[in-house]
């Protein structure tokens, strides 16, 4: 059911106060006033109206009068006026707008004008309140959301500075782990198998260390506190390395790795940029990684080295298409699908040391059952120094 509406009358005169309560008290509450005084206790009340009729021309505190004190007091400024009057003169209409009433009628009434514009002034302080009230709540729920985006901010930042503290932390017993088997095996009397086991060992510490350093190295570059030091080279024989490094996953799903060079033989620096190879290495290795396991049994990869004036273009193509769902979200921190062990940060890692070098990577997916990862590096002679 919906809410019944209450109304001030106020009137000096009996008469009219008969005549707009017999009007409007089948749809609406009525109050009345016969005087000023008498219309600010009403409005005042622990209920106050809905809407004030209020009479300009009664004896001692006139309508203005009234009008001025109720838009002065914190309690009834929000309630709207409208005021009653016979005097046919605009500029007395005008000032009872100007003091904040929000309508008027002018004596003698017609009955369907009176109602009408009392139902569209209570309409509107309706409109008026629900949208107070929606617009509170949205105050509300910003402040909710930015004070959760705020703890998770700073959740965020506390496990990223844990995991960098720990990070450095791992590499003093990893001295121990690297140093220990390089003493030991100076003794003589270590068996071939001894010697073996010591050199696995050895070699653990060093991939666990070089994993460290990138992940530092990581976190060093989203945060743009990296130290770049380039230095000219070569793009070709790192994919080479690359490749013969990941022959173990590519031969057990029988994938054959092309490598295509537009110069053939290639031209001495053809594919020469000045990046480092710390970076190079990384991700290449995580994006040909990505290719051989999103590529089926037996398929091709394909990487194709070109140049413009201006930068050196590696495209790796591999068999299958990217989900639609994370193809604007590729290269996004842990954006992953399909990997049960997957990070999500291989492709990231790729993208942001592309673009400490002054490079960036595409994705092209425009061919069906395909996929495409486009790298672009500066050109050694497209590099200029300040």
């Amino acid at each position: 059911m919906s809410k019944r509406h209450s109304i001030l009358l106020v009137d000096d005169e009996s008469i009219n106060l008969a005549i707009l309560e017999e009007l409007l008290s089948c749809h609406y509450n009525i109050l009345t006033a016969k005087s000023g005084e008498q219309a600010i206790r009403r409005a005042n009340a622990s209920r106050p109206p809905d809407l004030i009729l209020l009479d300009i021309m009664m004896p001692g505190m006139d309508g203005y009068e009234v009008l001025r004190r109720l838009k002065a007091d914190h309690a009834t400024k929000e309630i709207p006026v409208i005021f009653i009057t016979a005097m046919d003169n605009a500029a007395n209409e005008a000032n009872g707008l100007a003091l904040g009433a929000v309508d008027y009628i002018t004596k003698p009434f017609s009955p369907a004008v009176a109602q009408a514009r009392v139902k569209t002034q209570l309409q509107l302080k309706e409109s008026l309140e629900s949208e107070r009230v929606l617009n509170r709540r949205l105050s509300q729920l910003n402040d909710e959301l930015a004070e959760k985006n705020s703890q998770l901010i700073e959740t965020l930042k506390v496990r990223e500075d844990l995991d960098r503290i720990s990070r450095h932390d791992l590499k003093g017993p990893l001295a121990s782990i690297i140093g220990v088997p390089e003493i030991i095996l100076e003794d003589s009397n270590l068996t071939d198998e001894q010697r073996a086991l010591l050199k696995i060992i050895e070699n653990s510490g060093y991939l666990m260390l070089e994993m460290i350093n990138n992940s530092l190295d990581l976190y060093k570059m989203e945060t743009g506190s990296y130290q770049f030091h380039a230095e000219p080279l070569d793009l070709l024989p790192i994919v080479e390395k690359v490749v013969s490094d990941l022959g173990k996953p590519s031969s057990l799903k029988n994938i054959r790795i092309d490598i295509v060079a537009d110069h053939a033989p290639p031209i001495d620096g053809a594919f020469q940029i000045m990046g480092e190879k710390m970076l190079c290495y990384p991700l290449f290795y995580n994006l040909i990684l990505n290719a051989i396991e999103a590529c089926c049994h037996g398929g091709d990869i394909t990487l194709h080295l070109s140049r413009t004036a201006q930068f050196v273009v590696i495209r790796i193509t591999n068999p299958g298409e990217v989900p639609h769902t994370i193809r604007d979200r590729f290269f996004e921190k842990y954006v992953t699908s399909g990997k049960k062990e997957g990070s999500g940060l291989g492709t990231y890692s790729a993208w942001l040391a592309a673009k400490t070098q002054g490079g960036w990577i595409d994705l092209d997916t425009g061919i069906s059952h395909q996929t495409s990862v486009i790298v672009n590096l500066p050109y050694r002679n497209n590099i200029h120094h300040n």
